[in-house]
């Protein structure tokens, strides 16, 4: 009889550890993103042509005094695309706790062109800020990661994280507060630039798009992000509360399609 039980304790443990390895990895949907942020070089060349252009529009202006340039950090100027990976290769979803993890592990690598710009923008003395909505909590391992990559105004002072809200408007506003006009903004988020545009649908944020063609290039630069972003959440308005299984359906449903 205890032959039998182990027997069977045996069975429902491999039916088991079976199932596990069974269960969808609907973050492999992010591969070939991750492949390509991680290994192309049309991915680096993106990211030099959006700081070439912020350049020359740097360049183009009388002066720097009294002038601000305003970074997003994630996947503007440091790159995270392994914290990405870990989550293909484990199984494992986003979470606030892994991502924190993540940020005070001090690994996020500098985005093409991003530190040469940075250097750039604060040898022609424009002030340097970064406003990012990483969470307050991981500022001094962001600093120290700026740091470590050679980002200058690498300090609280100039590091700004999400403390109450993700909208970047109120920390915009500190910033004129403090007398500096902001003449260029780069992030890889619609949201980076202008606040109007959060939680908006992916249809009305491609018509704002197509309404600030002049802006590009100039005082808004867009980074390159293959990974992640807003767009998913407007794909629609319950997106976040949808098991990982109706997310990845939700995807499918969203893209068009050859119909032959």
């Amino acid at each position: 009889m205890r032959k039998i039980l182990l027997i069977i304790s045996a069975v429902l443990a491999l039916n088991f550890a079976v199932s596990l390895q069974a269960e969808p990895n609907y973050n492999k949907d992010l591969l070939m993103g991750i492949l390509w942020q991680q290994n192309s070089g049309e991915y680096s060349a993106l990211c030099y042509q959006a700081f070439n252009a912020a350049e020359s529009y740097l360049n183009s202006l009388p002066g720097s005094s009294g002038k601000a340039v305003v970074f997003d950090l994630d996947e503007t100027m440091i790159d995270n695309s392994k914290y990405a990976a870990w989550m293909v290769k484990t199984g494992s979803g986003w979470s606030a706790e892994s991502w924190e993890e993540w940020c005070k592990s001090k690994q996020a690598e500098a985005v093409p062109g991003a530190l040469d710009f940075a250097l750039f923008a604060a040898e022609k003395k424009f002030e340097i800020y970064y406003i990012s909505n990483r969470p307050v909590s991981v500022l001094d391992s962001t600093i120290e990661n700026l740091k470590s990559l050679g980002f200058p105004a690498a300090d609280s002072g100039h590091v700004m994280l999400m403390e109450k809200t993700s909208d970047k408007t109120p920390r915009h506003k500190k910033i004129e507060a403090l007398g500096y006009e902001i003449v260029l903004f780069a992030g890889d988020n619609l949201d980076d630039f202008d606040s109007s545009i959060r939680k908006k649908n992916n249809n009305d944020r491609r018509i704002y798009s197509d309404s600030n063609i002049d802006k590009f290039g100039k005082y808004w630069i867009v980074l390159p992000n293959s990974v992640y972003g807003t767009f998913e959440a407007a794909i629609r308005p319950d997106y976040y509360n949808l098991t990982p299984e109706g997310k990845a359906s939700a995807r499918v449903d969203m893209i068009k399609t050859w119909e032959k």
